[in-house]
């Protein structure tokens, strides 16, 4: 007999098999789904701010690796996230396959634009993971702030909309952090 409280825990596999919704994600957290809401306007125009110096660092360097938008990326065996952007350095793309619906390696860079509705308990989780999984480097928008976090398995700091951002992730790279929100 099952206890009470007893969880069904899920793993990728499980979440595919889940019937299609537009009006949500989801994502799991160590077996547990979590159901994403989707993104306003706000969250759209910043979420393509930090696209676009992404998509063309990728462009200007196409052998340094991959650019991803809200692809969904198994982190572990029972956890899986959707970052609202991602950079795949060059030594994993090997291992990926266009047949992936769920891209079976971590990212080296995950970017998450935090929304109103995110609790800062669910955030910290989600970063936790990231970095668990071998993530090298995961930056946190915050609109209302117009500021980036940046947090990596030793480090955590913050950049406002004046300051330039780059990262060891990404060799070369620069960006205005107000480019993020304009």
């Amino acid at each position: 007999m099952i206890g009470m409280g007893t969880k069904t825990l899920l793993t990728p596999a499980d979440l595919l098999a889940l019937p299609d919704d537009d009006t949500v994600e989801y994502e799991l957290s160590e077996g547990e789904l979590i159901t994403v809401g989707k993104a306003g306007m706000r969250h759209e125009i910043i979420k393509s701010g930090v696209l676009k110096p992404l998509f063309g660092y990728e462009i200007q360097h196409p052998e340094a690796g991959k650019v991803f938008a809200e692809s969904l990326f198994q982190l572990g065996h029972r956890t899986a996230r959707m970052p609202d952007a991602a950079f795949v350095g060059a030594a994993k793309v090997p291992l990926l396959s266009l047949a992936d619906v769920v891209i079976p390696v971590a990212p080296d860079l995950a970017v998450e634009v935090i929304s109103e509705s995110e609790t800062a308990a669910g955030a910290e989780k989600k970063v936790r993971e990231y970095l668990a999984a071998g993530v090298r480097e995961v930056w946190q928008v915050y609109p209302e702030e117009r500021r980036v976090r940046i947090r990596t398995s030793d480090r955590v700091y913050d950049l406002t909309e004046d300051q330039i951002l780059e990262t060891p992730v990404l060799p070369g790279f620069s960006v205005k952090v107000s480019s993020f929100f304009a």
